[in-house]
């Protein structure tokens, strides 16, 4: 999809792949393979396997796999040197930013002096990318879509066309919900293409991930659906369906898919002997799978995910980004449940190639870690001078050089800091009684949190707005937090988390058959939950002494668990209820 492959790079586990240095001749040659969908662009050749080389690229571009399409049309370009569509797809598969201008820009020469000749379509459609290569994708924008306005009239029956518009125009969401310029306009071209061609999976690619960020997420439902039949072997479209699904609550279903991701991966690599680093989705797959597990209340299943990541980023022999992703996956497991000791004591350490940003995320995420367990046994001096090091940290990292590709950039990590530090110093005034003070210095986290980039690191703190929530409870202002609860839940609908806070400010309430109910579909979201959760324990005791359950109606005194973890989370769950 062109949206992605126009944007920023998105911070991976691995900060470089050894391929995107490799000049596009010097590519190794892919096999022609099923499994990424059906699409086909009839293009000016004489020899089948350019054509057959084109069209795979074609789909991998639909795909988002820029790094495979790539290989795929400098195949085709060896196939047949005057194919024009092969040096079009190298263009595009480059993607925007100042690294590979010299690269785009030569392969769109190349594909303009090879387009006399060829058909009215592929001569246009070259033109329409040398807008963007020459201009950028912001200055060419207008030019762009303009002539792919003419093409889509020129050929209503052809669908490329339409999707390539269409996924050049998807720009997502506002944080106030508003739809990105462009947006409505996509949606609008893609739902006449899944009328027209339901069977064509890059449509469906990029219809999931024009829902994905909105609110309505499962309008793309049947779409993430078919996705694992249409394109099995394709990870990067597996990777969004299961994320769509995740959103929508339904984790068994995007835990199976995403681990079709990784095997998909991993049948990848072993076919063709590559390093692990170049598998497009794995890394992203195991986060989320941690992710959904935590989401559903299995804490010892979410540990299993991140320490398979560690020990493949091992495996690996990677840098210190992708140790440190793998690292605070494995964090991010242990705070979801409370757990800060754990979190606290999880291994991150990096050798002395270790950029500023990756030193600086490293020590926030200790930091905020370590003055969590601060915070649980009343050290709130310790607490406060954390605060002040966070803060202090994100002026340093905010004055930093950016950084370009894969690698992680400062400015990103000093937004994500800034929102951890304001959802410390809203608990650490929450725990010193000033209510005020803590709903300020929370609002503004969860200002902060909104206008996060979707292209910078994971937020390794606790939610800020459940955090609000429980600090509203405690200050008596049972409805407020109710309303942010609610609001929290229905982005998260099958986190049982969020529906226990729901439950629990029902309590604060009074609203006591809403909150039987509430406690019944967190009891169904944590069926297969481990059994000695904190949370668990609390939904089973309200349903133990029904509606008239008098213990309940008094919010936790604490603002997150405090049950004791395992040291390093490295041993045995051994985590008993409160």
């Amino acid at each position: 999809m062109l949206a992605r492959l126009f944007r920023a790079d998105a911070p991976s586990v691995h900060a470089h792949v050894a391929w995107e240095d490799l000049p596009d001749e010097a590519l190794p040659t892919p096999p022609l393979c099923d499994g990424y969908g059906k699409a086909h662009l009839p293009v000016t050749t004489q020899v089948p396997l350019a054509q057959a080389y084109f069209d795979q690229g074609l789909r991998l571009l639909h795909l988002g796999w820029a790094l495979e399409a790539r290989r795929a049309f400098a195949e085709a370009a060896r196939q047949d040197p005057s194919l024009a569509m092969a040096w079009w797809g190298l263009a595009l598969a480059r993607g925007a930013g100042a690294r590979f201008a010299a690269e785009r820009a030569e392969a769109i020469r190349k594909a303009l002096q090879l387009a006399e000749g060829v058909t009215d379509l592929e001569q246009r459609l070259v033109v329409a990318a040398s807008l963007l290569v020459d201009k950028g994708p912001a200055n060419g924008r207008h030019a762009f879509v303009r002539e792919m306005e003419f093409l889509v009239d020129r050929f209503p029956e052809e669908p490329e066309p339409r999707l390539l518009l269409a996924g050049f125009l998807l720009d997502g969401y506002e944080s106030d919900g508003r739809p990105g310029q462009g947006q409505p306009y996509a949606q609008s071209l893609l739902r006449d293409l899944l009328r027209t061609h339901p069977d064509h999976a890059g449509v469906h690619v990029a219809w999931v991930q024009a829902w994905l960020p909105s609110a309505r997420p499962e309008t793309a439902c049947a779409s993430a659906e078919a996705l694992p039949l249409l394109v099995p072997a394709g990870s990067p479209a597996l990777l969004a369906a299961g994320r769509l699904l995740l959103r929508m609550g339904r984790a068994v279903e995007a835990n199976r898919i995403l681990e079709a991701a990784v095997e998909a991966d991993d049948a990848y690599l072993d076919r063709e002997s590559l390093p692990l680093e170049v598998a497009p989705s794995a890394d992203t797959a195991l986060r989320l799978l941690s992710e959904g597990c935590a989401e559903v209340g299995r804490y010892r299943e979410a540990q299993k995910w991140a320490r398979k990541l560690r020990q493949r980023v091992e495996a690996a022999g990677a840098g210190p980004q992708a140790v440190l992703f793998a690292a605070t996956t494995l964090v991010a497991a242990h705070l979801r449940f409370g757990f800060c000791r754990a979190a606290a004591e999880v291994p991150m350490e990096l050798d002395d190639t270790a950029t500023v940003a990756e030193q600086g995320l490293r020590d926030a995420v200790r930091l905020y870690a370590r003055a969590a367990c601060a915070l649980e046994t009343g050290r709130l001096g310790d607490v406060e001078r954390a605060c002040q090091v966070l803060d202090t940290l994100v002026l340093t990292l905010s004055d930093a050089p950016r950084s370009e590709g894969r690698a992680l950039c400062p400015r990103d990590v000093a937004r994500t800091t800034e929102v951890a530090a304001q959802e410390l110093r809203g608990t650490l005034d929450a725990r010193r009684g000033d209510s005020g003070r803590a709903e300020a210095a929370l609002t503004r986290a969860l200002r902060l949190e909104r206008r996060l980039r979707p292209v910078g690191p994971a937020l390794f703190c606790r939610p800020p707005r459940e955090t609000l929530a429980r600090v509203r409870l405690h200050s008596g202002r049972e409805e407020k937090a109710l309303e942010l609860a609610l609001e929290r839940a229905g982005e998260r609908p099958g986190c049982g988390h969020c529906m226990l806070l729901v439950a629990e400010a029902h309590v604060a309430c009074e609203c006591m058959s809403e909150a039987e109910r509430d406690f019944a579909v967190v009891l169904d979201l944590w069926r297969d939950a481990d059994p000695h959760l904190p949370g668990l324990q609390r939904a089973r005791g309200f349903a133990s002494r029904g509606r008239g359950g008098a213990a309940l109606r008094r919010v936790p005194d604490a603002v997150v668990d405090t049950v004791p973890a395992p040291r390093g989370g490295e041993g045995p769950w051994t985590v008993h209820g409160a």
